[in-house]
């Protein structure tokens, strides 16, 4: 209710503004200095002129606002209320003592503050002794929208924080305040400029600011001559300077499918020296997350190495190279599991480069349930997807073939019925998986008194089957 028209008090004297000096007042007109003691309880909305003003929530020195000492609005760690909402602050009365240091703070009082949206109101009290609360005439926002760009100056990497004002508007100057993420929801400052330029410029220098940073600049605009009316900072997205993966994490399945990976630099790259050596050689690597012992990773990439070649700044890229990442069928209902792929700046000449380690990319294989198919007795036969069938017929036939990768089963059938029924059986089986042949064969003599021979061919140094025998040989 205190943000309606009925609901609030307008305090409109322009003698509370910040700029207001009350020396001459104090010597000519005594009677006229704001003095809010006899104020009554109430929510007060500030106005100078016809523009709605904030209670400045700075330190003011002594001597404004039309009095002798004035009262601003402490936040401290805190910031003013969100749209709707309100916050119970402290006003706080700047004082000096003859001789003494200047206390901004001597007199504490409660005030609570509501935004209204468009203006705030202030619930206030009388003060202890002749004091005045304070207007401060804050440039209207600038909608300024300051954006943080890389570029190349003099062979360096530099960021650069535009900013857009609008014109025309009297003479205004910038004051712009550089910091970084040093750690979740925390910024620290790094460099802080005032300028009469719509930009403003920080070199990455390795050590005050690194690759691997997400960096931020604040943009606050005043009129020349007057810096105590200043417009609401406003704050640049943040801009990560360093190697960047899209996507930022992989989803795949165990198919065979190829996904394509792109590591991008989001800063310019440098040039050393004279040659041709104008790039950064990331060397790649996989890591597997899964599992408590590390077992081969679950995935495959087409390249051990990318280079990322100076191209121009468009978008958030620098310089961009493409890897295919192919999830490993290992045939194993294993569950999915997590890998990492890892990338590594290859001994840089460029001493920005040097001591980075880019952030990595996770990528979850999920597992896809392995099939199995059946050929049993005088062939009774069912397919991966489950489909039954019999084959009576002599002869060796292609069993299964897989469409991505060297895996076949090739089967033998003989006439196992005898005189009075036509029926075939399996003999032999032969499977190749990769460069191993395994072959199990039966059909080297009689329906009753044929032996098993079991073979093993590999082109490999060392075969990767494994061949599992139990009731004595019987069963393979």
């Amino acid at each position: 209710p205190e943000c309606w028209p009925g609901g609030h008090r307008v305090l409109r004297n322009p003698y509370r503004s910040t700029s207001f000096d009350s020396l001459e007042l104090q010597r000519v007109a005594s009677q006229d200095l704001v003095c809010d003691h006899s104020l009554p309880p109430a929510w007060y909305r500030l106005m100078l002129g016809q523009q709605p003003v904030e209670m400045p929530t700075r330190c003011v020195e002594m001597n404004k606002c039309g009095t002798q000492a004035p009262v601003w609005l402490s936040l401290k760690s805190e910031s003013l209320p969100a749209p709707g909402e309100s916050k119970r602050l402290t006003g706080c009365a700047t004082w000096q003592v003859f001789g003494g240091t200047r206390d901004c703070c001597l007199f504490r009082i409660p005030v609570a503050v509501r935004n209204c949206g468009a203006f705030f109101v202030y619930l206030l009290q009388p003060t202890p002794g002749c004091m005045g609360y304070c207007a401060e005439d804050k440039l209207p926002s600038l909608a300024l929208q300051p954006v943080i760009t890389p570029e190349l100056v003099q062979g360096r990497v530099h960021l650069k924080c535009s900013y857009s004002p609008r014109s025309p508007e009297p003479p205004v100057h910038y004051r712009v305040l550089w910091s970084r993420l040093s750690s979740p929801g925390q910024r620290e400052q790094i460099q802080q400029e005032t300028t009469p330029q719509p930009f403003s410029h920080l070199g990455m220098d390795g050590a005050q600011l690194r690759l691997g940073d997400t960096v931020f600049c604040t943009v606050t605009a005043f009129r020349r001559g007057s810096p105590e009316q200043q417009s609401l900072p406003e704050d640049s997205k943040g801009f990560y300077a360093g190697i960047k993966f899209l996507p930022e994490s992989l989803e795949i399945a165990e198919d065979g499918k190829e996904h394509v990976l792109t590591v991008l630099s989001t800063v310019p790259i440098a040039c050393p020296g004279q040659d041709d050596s104008c790039k950064i050689t990331l060397h790649l690597s996989t890591e597997d997350l899964g599992s408590q012992e590390p077992g081969p990773p679950d995935i495959a990439l087409s390249a051990c190495q990318v280079d990322l070649v100076p191209d121009s700044c468009s978008g958030s890229s620098c310089a961009a190279a493409t890897v295919t990442v192919t999830a490993v069928t290992d045939l194993a209902q294993d569950g999915n599991r997590v890998s990492r792929v890892r990338a590594r700046p290859a001994a840089p000449r460029d001493l920005l480069w040097r001591d980075y380690t880019p952030s990595h990319v996770k990528v979850t294989v999920r597992d896809l349930p392995t099939g199995n198919c059946y050929s049993f007795t005088d062939p009774h036969i069912i397919t991966f997807d489950g489909w039954r069938y019999d084959s009576h017929k002599i002869g060796t036939f292609l069993l299964c073939r897989s469409e991505s990768r060297a895996f076949q089963v090739h089967i033998r059938q003989w006439d196992c019925g005898g005189h009075r029924s036509a029926t075939a059986c399996n003999c032999g089986v032969a499977t190749q998986e990769g460069g191993d042949t395994v072959v199990l064969d039966t059909c080297n003599g009689h329906v009753q008194g044929s032996r098993p021979q079991l073979t093993i061919k590999s082109t490999e140094a060392s075969p990767q089957v494994k061949i599992l025998k139990s009731y004595g040989g019987r069963k393979i």
